[in-house]
């Protein structure tokens, strides 16, 4: 009985511990070649449903995108981050809006983008 519960009680242990962490779902270079993929398409006028049905398809969650905003211009600035499991990228952003303004408005935000198991990109505002 007594081998019982000391087998018991070691099987209880170990599964405790730390939990490991995801595994990155990218590489800077896969991560920064789905962003500039999703930065170019937006630039020619597709939308986040062009981009779910296109190959590759491209996951993508922007605001202004879903609004209607054209994308004019964008700059990828510095190097990337790890975040979670993709990695960050500061961006600036020339867009117009469809309120009917006609000036242009530039913005600088930041996009967490995944490769595996899907192209993903998420703004991070």
């Amino acid at each position: 009985m007594r081998l019982f519960i000391v087998l018991i009680a070691t099987l209880g242990l170990t599964g405790c511990g730390k939990p490991k962490p995801l595994p990155m779902a990218a590489t800077p270079e896969s991560s920064r070649e789905a962003l500039v993929a999703f930065l170019d398409g937006w630039i020619q006028n597709r939308t986040p449903q062009d981009f779910a049905e296109g190959s590759p398809a491209i996951i993508v969650q922007d605001d202004d995108l879903n609004r209607g905003a054209r994308l004019l211009d964008y700059q990828i600035e510095g190097e990337c981050r790890a975040r979670g499991t993709g990695y960050s990228y500061s961006v600036k952003l020339t867009l117009l809006d469809t309120n009917g303004s006609q000036s242009p408005r530039k913005i600088k935000v930041a996009y967490t983008a995944v490769s595996e198991p899907k192209f993903a990109i998420t703004r991070e505002d």
